[in-house]
Order: structure tokens, then C-alpha cells, then sequence
């Protein structure tokens, strides 16, 4: 994608942040494009800190769940929204033209022209805009297959090309690969949606509209959108036990369940996997760096540790304390975290650090009441 239209598309989600899509026009008319900038202003600073692999791994998610509902002949129009929410999410991180590329893969060069029975003509087509445009347009290019195929043949189908995608991604694959899956995972959205006789256009509008469904905000607050449940704890080797009671205690007041890291030092990468695993586990962090202005130890397990935490989890449910740091280890620190912006809450003792995280779990209670399921 080129920068223009990569700075169109923010233009475009900033917009959007005061005056509503679809107080503007139908969402039946939204093109393709319209909707990737519709998520990335939902989503777009929620997924800042995720991964490719993680969004890749919540598409998987996503897909496999539609296998339930299709078993016992449920709904899956909800499940489908958010496969294409998803697709369009990951399209929005990778600054793909996801509509160009489609029309390039199914458009100019379609795998199969006898779909067309001769009675058609790809010429005859213009490249769809709508939603709406695309699922006619794939429907018609594979309308002999779809007579044969089943909206089960069609899931399986989509599976493996999700999972084909998670294992491109996996072995670096040159990006025109990776994301040539991100068109046939839509291609498959549509004709799924086809065979079960949905609008796509129809389903995702009903989910999500212009707001996430879940805390319902025109820019996902994701602070507060998803549970809090388990919260990292990682200790410095100097810390004293009452205040690590100080730090349980206050964690399990508010709810949390400690997940506590268990490699003490750095000694091989199973440790920093081991660390991975846990935080990929959880919602929060509180982490209690050591400060050794003695020896010049550095604790590099948590100083990992904390990175990661800032890369798989929410900015802002990650607190990091340290006991009266000296100017020397948090000028580190600024060094390390510069990207980040990193806070770090100094404190003098059990009661001291009691009283803090106690605060800043308050608030963040507190947010999460203020904000919960309200219209914006």
C-alpha cells in the first residue's frame, strides 16, 4: 500500500472519531476499503500492541468456532462478522490494500474462467466496491462450484486456508504470499455466507456497526473492554516478603488471580519462554524491578519480561514499581523503554507500594464501571 493511501485510510479513521460512518452514508454502499477503515478506527489502537501472530492466532480462534453452530445448524452470521473483522483488522495492521488485491487475485487473474460457462465475461464486470458487489462477484465466479458444495465443505475450506496463513507467517514467507491468503480467506467469508443465504454486509452491520460490541465505543477503550482476570506478578531478587504479601494481598482484593513468573534468572531461553507463556496467560502486569545500586546487577529476566508485557498486553494495565531507584537505573530504564514511554512508580516500603497499586487498581476499576456497555 502506498503512503497516500496509507495516510488516506487514518485520515479517513480520524474522521470518523467525530462523525459517524453511517450517519453518512447506507452501510449496504460502504466499500471494502470503508469497512478496513471502518475497524481500524474501532480497533486500530487496541491492536497497536498485539502481534501479527497474535491477530493471526484470534482469526484461527474465530474461524474454529463457526464449527460448533454450523454442527448443530445454528447462526453463524455473528461468527462470520467477526472472521471478517478480524481479516479486515489484519489487512488494516499490514497496511494491505485488501480490495486491490482481491480484485487482483479473482479479478484479473481468477483461478477458474470455465466458472463463467462461457455466458460470462470477466470484462463484463467492473471491480466491486461494495461488500454487497463482492459477494455477487465471488458467488458468480465459482457458481459451479457452489452448486455442489456444501457451507461445511466451504468452513473446511476457509480453516485451511487461516491455517495455511498462520504457517506462512510462521516461516517468513514473502508477503505476497502471506496476504494473497488474506483474499482467499475473504473469498471464503463470502461464498460461506453465499451458501448459508446471508448478506455479509447485513451480518457484520448487525454486530458491530459503528461501535465495538462489546463496551460499545466508537474507538474500543481496550483498557476495559476485555476481562480482568489474571494479573503477571514478577519480583526483584532483593524484594522483602511483606512486601510481596503488600502485592498479593492488593491484587486479590480487586479480583485478580496472580500468575506469578517463575524463573529466577535468566539461565536458558526455556526461561524466557517460560516467562512468554505466563504473560501470554494474562490480562495485567505488575512487575517490581530490582534496583542493585550495590553490585550492578541487573535483573534482565524482568527487564524481558517487562517488554514483553508491553507487547502482548494492554499499556495500560502494566505497572512496573522499583524501591527508591537510583537517577542511574531509571535513566536505564528510559533507555530501554524510550518507545514505550515507561512509568515507573517509586516507592519506600510494604505499606507505601500497598497504597499505590491499590490506587491504581481503584482507577482502573473505577474506568471500568464509568464505561461499561453505555451508547457513545
Amino acid at each position: 500500500m502506498s503512503e497516500d493511501t496509507l495516510m488516506s485510510r487514518k485520515e479517513s479513521s480520524s474522521m470518523e472519531e467525530s462523525s459517524l460512518m453511517g450517519g453518512q452514508r447506507n452501510f449496504p454502499d460502504l466499500s471494502l476499503e470503508e469497512w478496513l477503515t471502518k475497524f481500524g478506527r474501532i480497533y486500530g489502537k487496541r491492536h497497536d500492541k498485539h502481534t501479527t501472530e497474535y491477530m493471526i492466532s484470534r482469526l484461527v480462534e474465530e474461524v474454529a468456532e463457526l464449527v460448533s453452530p454450523m454442527e448443530s445448524r445454528g447462526d453463524l452470521g455473528p461468527g462470520l462478522a467477526d472472521v471478517f473483522s478480524w481479516t479486515c483488522s489484519l489487512a488494516y495492521k499490514l497496511n494491505v490494500d485488501l480490495a486491490a488485491l482481491t480484485w487482483q487475485k479473482y479479478g484479473k487473474n481468477p483461478p477458474k474462467l470455465e466458472s463463467f460457462h462461457g455466458s460470462l465475461a470477466l470484462n463484463e464486470f467492473s471491480q466491486p466496491q461494495s461488500l454487497k458487489e463482492w459477494q455477487s462477484f465471488v458467488s458468480k465466479l465459482y457458481r459451479q462450484e457452489n452448486a455442489t458444495l456444501s457451507p461445511m465443505n466451504a468452513l473446511v475450506a476457509l480453516m485451511k486456508d487461516v491455517g495455511d496463513l498462520a504457517m506462512l507467517n510462521r516461516k517468513r514467507a514473502p508477503s505476497d504470499q502471506t496476504t494473497s491468503k488474506l483474499a482467499a480467506i475473504l473469498a471464503w467469508t463470502l461464498t460461506l455466507s453465499q451458501l448459508l443465504k446471508l448478506d455479509l454486509s447485513e451480518v457484520v452491520y448487525a454486530k458491530y456497526d459503528d461501535h465495538c460490541p462489546v463496551c460499545l465505543r466508537v474507538t474500543c477503550d481496550t483498557d476495559i473492554c476485555h476481562p480482568m482476570v489474571n494479573m503477571f506478578v514478577s519480583f526483584g531478587d532483593t524484594i522483602k516478603d511483606e512486601e510481596k504479601y503488600a502485592l498479593l494481598d492488593t491484587i486479590g482484593k480487586f479480583g485478580f488471580q496472580a500468575v506469578l513468573g517463575k524463573s529466577a534468572e535468566v539461565s536458558s531461553t526455556k526461561d524466557l519462554s517460560t516467562s512468554l507463556d505466563l504473560i501470554s496467560k494474562c490480562d495485567a502486569a505488575c512487575l517490581v524491578l530490582t534496583d542493585d545500586g550495590i553490585t550492578k546487577k541487573i535483573d534482565y529476566r524482568q527487564i524481558f519480561e517487562a517488554l514483553i508485557c508491553y507487547s502482548v498486553l494492554s499499556k495500560g494495565n502494566i505497572w512496573i514499581f522499583t524501591q527508591n531507584a537510583s537517577d542511574e537505573f531509571k535513566s536505564y530504564l528510559e533507555g530501554v523503554f524510550s518507545s514505550e514511554r515507561l512509568s515507573v512508580s517509586n516507592y519506600s516500603d510494604s505499606g507505601h507500594l500497598r497504597t499505590i497499586l491499590d490506587s491504581k487498581l481503584r482507577e482502573l476499576e473505577g474506568k471500568k464501571k464509568r464505561t461499561s456497555p453505555v451508547s457513545s
